[in-house]
Parts: C-alpha cells; sequence; structure tokens
C-alpha cells in the first residue's frame, strides 16, 4: 500500500471520530458555533454528520470532488476555531493562548494540505 492510500485510510478515520465526537460530547461543541449561526445544536451535529459520511466518499469514484468539499469545509469550520480565538472562549474548559491558537490554525493548514494531496492523488 502507498503512502498516500495509508493517509487517505488515517483522514477517514480521524474525521469519522471527530463527527462521531460530535454526538457523544455535544456540550464541547456548541459553544464553539459563531453566536451569529442559528441553531447551534443543529449546527454541530450537522457538522458531526458531514464529518462522518463526506471522507468515506473519499473511497469512491467521487474522490476529487469529495476532496475539493472537504477543502471547503476546512475552511469554513476554521471560522468556529477564529471566533473561539477572537472572543477568547474555552474549548471545553480549557482556554488556549494566542501561541496554541496559531498552532491551531496551522493544523487546520494541514488538514487542507492533506486534502490537497488526496485530491492530487491517482
Amino acid at each position: 500500500m502507498d503512502l498516500i492510500k495509508l493517509l487517505i485510510y488515517v483522514y477517514i478515520a480521524f474525521f469519522v471520530l471527530a463527527g462521531i465526537n460530535h454526538f457523544l460530547n455535544p456540550q464541547f461543541y456548541e459553544p464553539l458555533v459563531p453566536k451569529f449561526i442559528p441553531f447551534p445544536q443543529l449546527t454541530h451535529q450537522l457538522t458531526g454528520v458531514i464529518e462522518i459520511v463526506a471522507p468515506l466518499f473519499l473511497l469512491t469514484k467521487y474522490r476529487k470532488e469529495v476532496a475539493i468539499f472537504m477543502i471547503i469545509f476546512l475552511v469554513l469550520i476554521y471560522v468556529a476555531n477564529l471566533y473561539v480565538w477572537v472572543n477568547n472562549l474555552p474549548y471545553g474548559n480549557r482556554y488556549f493562548s494566542n501561541i496554541q491558537h496559531f498552532y491551531r490554525f496551522l493544523l487546520q493548514i494541514a488538514y487542507i494540505f492533506i486534502t490537497y494531496l488526496i485530491y492530487r492523488y491517482e
């Protein structure tokens, strides 16, 4: 198995588990939804469903389309992280320093880059 194929499986597992966590720990996610977005519970649940379902389609003939969708999705959900950073809100019961938020931003860039690698994979 080549490295990108392995990366795809790890990527899928990561997002499926993250999506499931939206339902196991909803109290963590609801406060992260920016106040200007209505229906925070529904919003984070929809995010969880997308994180569970969309990556599974990376194993189908729609891999490129789903990778583009995931890149857009990753950019959009970073709005919640930016909201937490700007408003100095906690992640669960923990507050991040500016440098930790910056590292979280770099991590989001890494997710987007990995998704781009998956997009480019033949």
